[in-house]
């Protein structure tokens, strides 16, 4: 089992509504078998962090069409 990953997740854009006003979260996520991706990351936000509204930020496996995830400043669908 890989060790617990620490990780600072930022949102805004009036995202960070959705995850009742705070804009940056420190959180660690919990050791697993598999490597952490985005997948698993947007899960794990989704039942940990989200407070309203899932819909707006969550669809289907993914994050809604329009939001943009930027992962160390690079668009994430471009890695």
């Amino acid at each position: 089992m890989a060790a617990p990953l620490s990780v600072e997740v930022e949102f805004g854009g009036g995202a960070e509504l959705l995850f009742d006003g705070v804009k940056k979260h420190q959180v660690t996520l919990p050791g697993q078998e598999e490597p952490w991706d985005i997948r698993n990351l947007l899960v794990w936000i989704k039942k940990n962090l989200l407070k309203e509204r899932p819909e707006l930020f969550i669809q289907g496996d993914s994050v809604r069409p329009g939001i943009l995830v930027l992962i160390n400043d690079a668009d994430w669908e471009l890695l």
